[in-house]
């Protein structure tokens, strides 16, 4: 009895811990089973996907934490996709599949007799996952006019394959005719179609059409009710026409190929160049070879002459000679000199005058000289003769005269022809700096005749013009100062006054000054400028008695 106590004992313990065992398990199941699917099959192309197709109980919920749009969904493979349920994370495979073939519509073509066609002619709006490539099962035969059925087999990147079944009309209609640049061609619709066969017409008018130049126009043409294209190529098969020169050049020179050429005719921009580069140095003739190619590589070749010479001639200096010159008076070296050279035009020289003293007087020589572009040099000596100038009175009044008679008439008052006088000094001198003070006279007549010197100039001619018009005047000298100045004093019948047609700096007006006003400018210029022994002279009006 106590033994079948301890077997049940033993039983109860037993399925008491199966029952265990299977509750264990249970809830190890219930913890660890699978939530969602191992893989999901989509096609190629699908734009979403649902949560619900991973998961194997629809009532649960989840959330898909790889980044779907990271994945090319139209390329078939395999992703690894990690899902979150609850507080797990699983793991699943989406695999994107293609089975669906491309699609695509048919297109109707008309094609020229001998046109190369491609597949990509016959079908438009082509859709698929992937990419799609097109190829003919048989290339379509154009050349033999007429409908023929054309299929074209489509196939996608998981070689799913569709067909394409259209038509082309090859037409006996040439694709393009061609004509020479530069001529004016008369094309027909006839040289295009042959119109005993089609019912055709031209709708481009060929006429404005520019064949001057190769260029390809497009040509419509109406064939049985339908348009098609076909063109006019122009093109340049001509190669460039020139004439030959023969040249002389020297042999120090490197002229360009098209220096032998002239009169070049060609529809485009011609290149010009030697076929075999010349050797210039070589003295005596030598034949030279001379291409010309155009735009459209179209050559011809022209044969020239060159006399190659040396240059040994020497520049020739003309126009210069022993001149003289006054003390006091200047020269121009280079003027009416001329250099000319059996080469060289507008060629340079050099003048050397440094022995020249133009206030000293005696004989000096001035040296010219020239160098050609070869180094051919001349030099030619001169001499200058620098003489002291004389001039008597009736050959200084006889300028005077030439210029009072241009400037004053019998009816002026001796004011009005003061003024004239000084009008003229101001517009004729021009102030330089140098004199020669040994003679009024001689300086008078060379400020006429010359227009240019210094204070001391002004008032010779000043002098020379007033005592000629019969108005009293007095030479006036400064008194002190850095340097000399020269003025007059003159008298219209109202009195003495101070008359200067040298320029001031500052532009005064001296024309007939008080002492006052001229004691007032030697205040404001300083240097003495209108500083004079008074004692010498009669005293100015204290204002002028005419205004």
């Amino acid at each position: 009895m106590i033994r079948k106590k301890g077997r049940l004992k033993h039983v109860l313990l037993l399925i008491l811990g199966i029952e265990i065992f299977v509750l264990i398990a249970g809830l190890l199941y219930l913890r660890f089973r699978p939530m969602v699917a191992k893989a999901v099959t989509i096609e190629a192309g699908t734009k979403d996907l649902d949560i619900k197709q991973f998961l194997l109980d629809q009532d649960n919920t989840g959330t898909i934490i790889t980044d779907i749009d990271s994945l090319d969904l139209n390329q078939p493979g395999k992703y690894e996709i990690q899902i979150k349920v609850g507080n797990r994370i699983h793991r699943s495979y989406l695999i994107v599949e293609d089975r669906i073939p491309p699609v695509g519509i048919p297109v109707y073509q008309t094609a020229f007799l001998g046109e190369k066609l491609s597949p990509e002619q016959f079908v438009t709006d082509i859709v698929d996952a992937t990419k799609v490539t097109m190829f003919f099962q048989s290339q379509p035969d154009t050349t033999v006019p007429g409908l023929k059925e054309v299929t074209i087999i489509l196939k996608d990147a998981a070689n799913n394959q569709s067909e394409i079944k259209t038509y082309v009309n090859v037409l006996e209609i040439n694709s393009s005719v061609t004509v020479e640049a530069g001529t004016m061609p008369n094309i027909r619709l006839e040289d295009f179609i042959d119109t005993s066969k089609y019912e055709a017409e031209l709708e481009t008018d060929l006429s404005v059409l520019d064949y001057s130049k190769p260029r390809v126009h497009e040509v419509v043409i109406k064939v049985d009710g339908r348009r098609v294209s076909s063109c006019i190529e122009v093109i340049d098969t001509t190669p460039p026409l020139a004439k030959a020169l023969n040249k002389s050049i020297w042999n120090d020179e490197k002229p360009e190929a098209d220096y032998f050429v002239s009169d070049i005719e060609d529809v485009s921009s011609v290149q010009v160049y030697y076929k075999i580069e010349p050797d210039f140095t070589v003295l005596g003739n030598q034949s030279v070879s001379i291409v010309l190619e155009d735009e459209y590589g179209n050559k011809s070749e022209l044969t020239a002459m060159a006399y190659i010479k040396k240059d040994n001639e020497a520049p020739v200096i003309s126009g210069v000679y022993d001149r003289t010159v006054y003390i006091g008076n200047t020269i121009s070296y280079k003027k009416n000199v001329i250099v000319t050279d059996n080469r060289d035009e507008d060629l340079d020289f050099q003048v050397d005058s440094s022995a020249v003293n133009l206030q000293v007087e005696g004989t000096y020589p001035v040296i010219y000289t020239a160098t050609d572009s070869a180094g051919n040099t001349v030099s030619k000596s001169v001499n200058i003769t620098v003489k002291k100038f004389e001039i008597s009175e009736d050959e200084l009044y006889a300028a005077v005269d030439e210029v009072l008679n241009e400037i004053t008439n019998d009816q002026m008052t001796k004011l009005e022809v003061a003024y004239e006088i000084y009008q003229w000094i101001k517009r004729h001198v021009g102030y330089t700096g140098y004199s020669d003070k040994s003679d009024w006279m001689m300086e008078a007549y060379r400020g006429i005749k010359n227009g240019i010197g210094d204070c001391f100039t002004y008032f010779a001619v000043s002098k020379a013009l007033l005592t000629r018009s019969n108005i009293d005047n007095m030479d006036i000298t400064r008194v002190g100062g850095r340097t000399q100045h020269f003025w007059n004093l003159v008298n219209c019948g109202d009195g003495w006054y101070h008359f200067d047609a040298c320029p001031h700096k500052d532009h005064l007006e001296s024309f007939m000054l008080t002492d006052k006003e001229v004691d007032e400018y030697t205040e404001k210029r300083g240097n003495n400028y209108y500083t004079f022994d008074k004692s010498l002279y009669p005293r100015t009006p204290e204002t002028r008695g005419w205004e």
